[in-house]
């Protein structure tokens, strides 16, 4: 939990999307994070104190200028400073240096402490040139803006400036909190599990939800990757996915295969997670098929001709780059570190991580398993023997080294976040 014991200062300006910032502050508060709110004069005609207080925390209004000093000590305590929802009056204030209020004197005080800014106003207001200007201008190291959603304001327009979903709000601050350890990559990953077609209702998948490729992504793009998600059968209605990831929908085997030879040769790290079919149905039928038609009398069943797919893995170790890296996954039952060993070498990864899925894994939040990657190092025949073997072996007598590294059941956030640790 990224935001664990962080110290965060909840600034609540008037707008009538106000009444939101309790739904971000009990998220917040889920995440472990320590929360001080900051309510605006004009917010407080908006939201009461007292729901805050009736929580037990400490609201701080424009009175707080009776406490000496009360905009340095707020600045002092924090990690970051969130304003939710920031107006149009409070941003440009801040854009300016002005400081005639609590919340601006705590962000001109807070130094280099990062500011996630979340605006919400009417949609002319939010594009006007000396609002979008002065959100161009702020430093960018300093200030994250959350880009308002678009849809059916307050005031019964249509247009950019309702206020985001929180999920958003808390990806950017999760995101300001990471070392931007995979700035500058491009990141292609692929997630779900593909469908072949047996007649336009049926078809043959299996069981992944893709939520190990999806936590994958919206890691990487919270350390300043560049990811493309190309997604089979995911129902992101239960799956949060960033605004920030170029998102491509496939459903079979196909439609994978034509995304990943388009995307390919843009990007530095391919990480395959999605579960690809082994085989396709050799003729799909244009109409549902009948049970009558495939059970007349005397017989039982019907015969479904498959044809084997190709490797996609190893169609692009064919065109791989120098400086690419392929990081795979697998999914056995039975010798699975044997197993992974081969699909390492044969496909040309640097990285595979395999499961065990007897173990009922697939589909759930969690995730355990065992990745092994490549070394720098090669076994010679002088050194072959003098190894310590418990965690790194070798596919052939003389060849790579290869590191085991096992990773015990765990979130599948956790371990996306682990796992890109090693690409580094």
């Amino acid at each position: 939990m990224v935001l664990k014991n962080k110290k965060i200062i909840l600034c609540i300006t008037g707008s009538i999307a106000s009444y939101k910032a309790v739904e971000l502050y009990r998220v917040l508060k889920k995440e472990g994070a320590s929360v001080v709110i900051i309510l605006s004069s004009s917010a407080s005609k908006f939201i009461s104190p007292y729901i805050f207080k009736s929580f037990g925390e400490e609201v701080y209004s424009d009175d707080a200028f009776e406490i000496p000093l009360a905009h340095i000590e707020l600045a002092k305590m924090a990690d970051a400073i969130v304003i939710a929802p920031a107006t149009y009056n409070t941003i440009n204030k801040i854009a300016c240096g002005i400081a005639d209020s609590l919340i601006t004197l705590t962000v001109s005080a807070s130094g280099d402490k990062p500011c996630v800014i979340i605006p919400a106003m009417n949609g002319k207001m939010y594009s006007n040139e000396i609002l979008q200007k002065n959100i161009k201008e702020m430093p960018s190291k300093k200030y994250f803006f959350v880009s308002p959603a678009s849809g059916e304001l307050a005031c019964g327009d249509f247009g950019e400036g309702k206020f985001p979903e929180i999920a958003d709000i808390i990806f950017e601050l999760e995101s300001v909190f990471k070392n931007n350890i995979l700035k500058g990559r491009k990141i292609l990953i692929t997630a779900g599990g593909t469908r072949e077609y047996i007649d336009p209702v049926r078809f043959i998948s299996n069981a992944s939800s893709g939520k190990m490729g999806v936590a994958i992504a919206n890691e990487a793009a919270k350390e300043g990757a560049d990811v493309t998600l190309i997604a089979c059968n995911i129902d992101f209605s239960c799956l949060y996915i960033s605004k920030k990831i170029k998102l491509i929908r496939t459903q079979s085997f196909r439609d994978l295969k034509d995304s990943i030879l388009k995307e390919f040769s843009d990007n530095n790290i391919l990480i395959m997670a999605a579960a690809v079919s082994d085989f396709g149905v050799k003729e799909k039928s244009a109409f549902k098929i009948k049970k009558e038609d495939i059970s007349p009398k005397g017989t039982v069943g019907m015969r479904l001709n498959l044809i084997k797919n190709e490797d996609v893995l190893k169609l692009l170790a064919k065109n791989k780059q120098d400086g690419q890296i392929f990081f795979g996954f697998a999914a056995e039952t039975d010798n699975i570190i044997e197993n992974a060993q081969k699909k390492l070498k044969e496909k040309s990864l640097d990285y595979i991580f395999v499961n065990d899925v007897s173990k009922n894994i697939i589909g759930s939040d969690e995730n355990e398993g065992y990745m092994i990657k490549k070394t720098s190092e090669f076994i010679t025949a002088a050194t072959n023997k003098s190894r310590n073997e418990t965690n790194k072996k070798s596919i052939e007598n003389y060849g790579p080294l290869l590191e085991i590294k096992k990773f015990e059941r765990m979130n599948k956030t956790e371990l996306a976040e682990l796992l890109l640790a090693e690409l580094i």
